[in-house]
């Protein structure tokens, strides 16, 4: 018995390579598969895998699990020298056996054509060695997740396409030759049996889902006619956006689509060398008018550390990037991957990197490893500030008097990211106090609507804390006020909301900058937000 095995980053996520392997060799030789995730024991693991009682253990490897899995089959090996080892996957593409002692195969490449031989061989007896193949027909693909049973709290990956159409130094995709598709009405089909399970999350692993536009408007329109609890994600180039894609997304229901957008970089020197297809004024064209009447999640991605991006270079792209007011932006850093081109020109720039997974960049000839730390507790920030959006309305204002990138780099040497999240708040506003000359009263009343609309209020800093004399006001206008009624009672209103009492209209500031001065009441009760004008 072949014994298929999933080794994934956390358990939510779902893996394709062993699903697909199982269903096509099924039929030709006894097998199984397994999913396990790097946070689980490797003992606990090793002693499941034993229990089934596998001949051949086959493993699909990743840069994520690459260390999990040395372990593992030194494990396995050592417990039962006569088990058989195969490996797979991205990671060990370019790997020979000799750096992998317990290890009997390695099949490089797409799996199928090469496993389906190797099952063959193995009923037949005979030694397996692997050879040239075409690629597969992604039509003979079998269903992944034919006859299993569901989870919905977990994710399905699914592929509707491989290849990329551009060839991105960085990226072990430029090594595939082209673009192939699986037909459309296999996507359908097999995409209404996951919406009908009603699955939290489909997420495409297209490289790049938009390579072909009719064909990405008809999947965008299939699934905005059938999908009623799940959301889909897309990778998308930002280049090959136009306003007919755009139109297909932002006419959706909110948040039935998250895009990921790879920018990397605004510096065309770095995209030349990089090898990357951009046209500048088109991607931010693009990208306003996707933000415009946004109605996706929309994730937005750069690289740290590629050719000629030095520290200042990469915070104008950060500084662009943020300002386009995307719900998440994540600032990577690069992974000196084996096979890609920037590896094999590392010598050209001075790349100095980790030799083990991810092979992440430590410097090179533009940028040090001081200023690669800086960018990381840069990172760290705006992953708490930005993405978790605890400061929505307040950065907007912020953003307006200092640059994004200015704006993390002072605070991320001052504050500890790693406080549990009230004490992250309190110390938060306490920095930027010390820190930055803003409007004291737009500041201090942008900072508690943001807080209230997200949190109890025992999470506003001291300074901000709402008053017994300001309570008893806003529980008398709660009852005096009729326009709330759609909420709850108002003791009902008064016990389960948080409420505020601002001396402009927040909402009015938030939209054009002007300050409407009065007594307005805003009541947050659950997500609603609730103006009442007291006059």
């Amino acid at each position: 018995m072949i014994l298929l095995v999933a080794i994934n980053s956390k358990y939510v996520h779902t893996n394709l390579a062993v699903r697909y392997l199982y269903q096509l060799c099924k039929e030709n030789y006894p097998c199984k598969y397994v999913e396990f995730n790097i946070n689980q024991s490797l003992h606990d693991v090793i002693y499941e895998i034993l229990s089934k009682k596998p001949e051949y253990v086959a493993i699909s490897t990743y840069i994520w699990n690459r260390n999990y899995v040395e372990k593992l089959v030194e494990g396995l090996k050592k417990a039962q020298k006569s088990i058989k080892i195969i490996l797979g996957g991205p990671e060990v593409y370019f790997d020979s056996l000799d750096e992998w002692k317990f290890v009997d195969i390695i099949i490089r490449g797409e799996g199928e054509y090469p496993f389906l031989d190797l099952c063959d061989h193995i009923a037949a007896g005979r030694q397996y060695t692997q050879k040239e193949y075409p690629p597969f027909d992604l039509n003979k693909l079998p269903f992944a997740y034919k006859d299993e049973k569901l989870d919905q709290s977990r994710i399905y990956y699914y592929e509707s396409s491989r290849g990329c159409p551009f060839r991105c130094s960085y990226c072990l995709s430029s090594i595939e030759k082209s673009v192939r598709f699986a037909s459309l009405e296999k996507v359908f089909e097999e995409l209404d049996y996951l919406f009908k399970k009603q699955v939290r999350l489909i997420k495409f692993v297209d490289r790049t889902f938009n390579a072909n536009k009719e064909r990405a408007i008809k999947i965008i329109e299939f699934c905005k006619q059938k999908s009623q609890a799940t959301q889909i994600h897309f990778e998308i180039d930002p280049t090959l956006l136009d306003s007919d894609i755009i139109t297909a997304i932002n006419t959706s229901k909110d948040n039935l689509f998250r895009l990921e957008i790879g920018l990397q970089s605004f510096n065309p020197q770095t995209l030349d060398a990089i090898d990357r297809f951009y046209d500048i004024d088109k991607i931010d064209k693009n990208l306003k008018k996707l933000m415009e009447n946004k109605k996706a999640i929309v994730h937005l991605d750069l690289i740290a550390g590629l050719p000629y991006e030095d520290f200042l270079s990469f915070k104008r792209s950060l500084d662009k990037t943020i300002l386009y007011f995307a719900d998440e932006v994540q600032l990577g850093f690069l992974k000196m991957l084996k096979g890609t081109k920037i590896r094999n020109e590392a010598t050209k720039y001075n790349y100095e990197f980790f030799k083990d997974p991810p092979y992440e960049v430590i410097s090179n000839s533009f940028i040090s490893f001081e200023e690669i730390y800086k960018l990381k507790k840069i990172e760290d920030l705006i992953d708490k500030v930005y993405n978790r959006q605890y400061l929505y309305f307040t950065l907007r204002y912020i953003f307006q008097k200092i640059s994004p990138s200015e704006f993390f780099e002072n605070l991320s040497s001052k504050i500890n990211s790693n406080l549990n999240t009230r004490e992250f708040i309190k110390e938060l506003y306490r920095a930027i106090k010390e820190n930055f000359d803003f409007d004291k009263v737009i500041f201090d009343s942008l900072f508690r609507f943001d807080i209230l609309r997200r949190f109890p209020e025992e999470f506003l800093p001291e300074e901000l804390a709402i008053s017994r004399e300001e309570r008893e006001k806003i529980k008398q206008a709660i009852y005096q006020a009729t326009s709330y009624q759609d909420l709850r009672e108002p003791k009902e209103i008064i016990r389960r909301s948080r409420a505020c009492i601002f001396g402009f209209d927040i909402e009015r500031f938030i939209e054009d900058n002007s300050i409407e001065k009065g007594n307005f009441l805003y009541i947050f009760f659950g997500e609603k937000i609730k103006k009442i004008n007291l006059q």
